[in-house]
This record gives structure tokens, sequence and C-alpha cells, in this order.
């Protein structure tokens, strides 16, 4: 396993520079190599599967390359109420955390950026709700979502960027293993099925909920989380709802009245 690691990481070093899609094709059959060397073994290997994770994380670059878009809402558009609340959340989001939507994963961010959405939706009157994929779709950790109603209703993912870093998105890196499940990550699954999907919620950061974007974006989520898809985005958006049938909130009861007049 030392050997193969160590040709990886020469590969790596050797590929700096290289345009993305390029040094992609040429760094995957050496992780293919260390992945089916863990596949096929039998013994828990920690410093492994550290290096591993050390090398994975060097490599930065997103495998979609998308810019969110920052140009003030066009008030001639009918999702401009929502534009405006993502605009303001994206320079808020910049200013309070320090990032650079342009460069940075935004990993581990989501339920931040979701809570200024929120914050700024309430005083729009906008009914939104904050739902996290992780425990919906069976996500090995969590990602949290908005669900809002702006004359239909939209989903709004803030960092959807962060599943397309080309470390984490090597096709053989999903095998299951006993204390770490491994996985390709919704990003090159969301190139196979749905890139111009992916480039419109990265983009824009909202995708209408009763369109072809929706079900695709649901059907690559069912698949990161190992769950069977559904078959109509109105079973994705009852699956989603059905989360907050409980809550008192003023958001949540209003989406859910929503949806019972549909």
């Amino acid at each position: 396993m030392k050997e193969k690691l160590a040709r990886l990481e020469k590969a790596i070093q050797d590929s700096e520079g290289w345009e993305t899609s390029k040094r992609r094709s040429y760094l995957e059959p050496y992780f293919q190599e260390v992945y089916e060397k863990f596949r096929i073994s039998k013994e828990e290997d920690m410093a492994s599967l550290l290096k591993l994770s050390q090398l994975e994380n060097q490599l930065t670059e997103r495998i979609l390359d998308v810019s969110q878009t920052r140009r003030p809402p066009n008030k001639n558009q009918k999702e401009y109420v929502l534009e405006q609340i993502l605009f303001y959340t994206r320079n808020k989001a910049e200013e309070v955390y320090h990032c650079n939507l342009e460069k940075d994963s935004l990993r581990t961010r989501s339920k931040d950026f979701c809570l200024l959405f929120l914050e700024i939706a309430k005083g729009l009157e906008v009914p939104a709700t904050m739902i996290e994929m992780g425990s919906l779709f069976g996500f090995p950790y969590p990602h949290y979502v908005i669900l809002c109603y702006v004359d239909g209703f939209y989903l709004c993912d803030l960092t959807y960027q962060e599943f397309f870093l080309l470390g984490y998105n090597f096709k053989d890196r999903y095998y299951p293993h006993p204390t770490y499940l491994r996985t390709c990550e919704i990003g090159g699954r969301m190139l196979e099925k749905g890139r111009m999907s992916a480039v419109k919620m990265i983009s824009l950061g909202y995708i209408k909920v009763d369109s072809e974007d929706f079900q695709i974006y649901c059907d690559v989520a069912s698949s990161f989380g190992g769950v069977e898809p559904l078959e109509s985005t109105q079973q994705y958006l009852e699956k989603f709802l059905k989360t907050i049938e409980r809550s008192s909130e003023k958001s949540d009861r209003i989406l859910l009245s929503k949806m019972h007049n549909l």
C-alpha cells in the first residue's frame, strides 16, 4: 500500500498546474489502484487511510468551473424576491465568514448560509424552512438546504459547489469499509446525469421544485445516500415537507398550506 500511495503522491505533484479535466484523467488510474487495494483488504490500515485523505484534500480545484451569480437581481424576473434574498445572503456570508465564494469549497458552511437566508427571508415575509439533506437521503454527513415559496416552491442550495471538489470525485472512490464510508461525491454523479442542472444550482443558487432540474438533483442525492429514487417531483416535495409537518413555525405552516393548495 505504501508504494501505491507514494506513486499517487508523486502523480499529484507532477500534475500541479494542469487544467482540471486533464488532471482528473491523469490521476484516475492512480486513485483507482489505491481504492482497489482498500476494497480487497481485510485489515484496518488507519495510517494509509489518513495518508489517502491528506492526498485527496490537496485536490481543491472544482470539476465544474461555475461561478455564483453576484449581479443585483432583475426586477422583471419572476424570481426577483428570491434572487434578492440570495444576493444579500451571499454578500453577508462573505462579510461574516470571511470566505471567497469563487474559490472556497464552502464545505461545512451550509447551515450557516441557510440561517443567513432565513433571517433575510423573514424580513421580506417569504415563507422558508431549512431541510437537512443528510438525514433525508442518508448522506454520511449533514448538508442543509432551503425550501421556500415565491409564487411556487423553490429549493435553494447555497453551498452546492462543495460536492464538486476534485479530490472527492474519482469514480472508484466508492467502497464499503469497516470504519469509513468513502464514496464518489455528488459532483461526479451530477456531471454524468445532469450537468446543466448542476450549473443552474451553483450559479443561480436555486431550482424550481416542479422542474426536471429538481428531479435530477433529488435522484442524484438518492444515489449518493443509497436510497431508492422517487418517481416524480411531487413525491420528492412531499418527502421534503414531511420533515416539517409537526413544526409550529409560521413559515413551515405556510409552506404546508401551500402544498395542500396545489
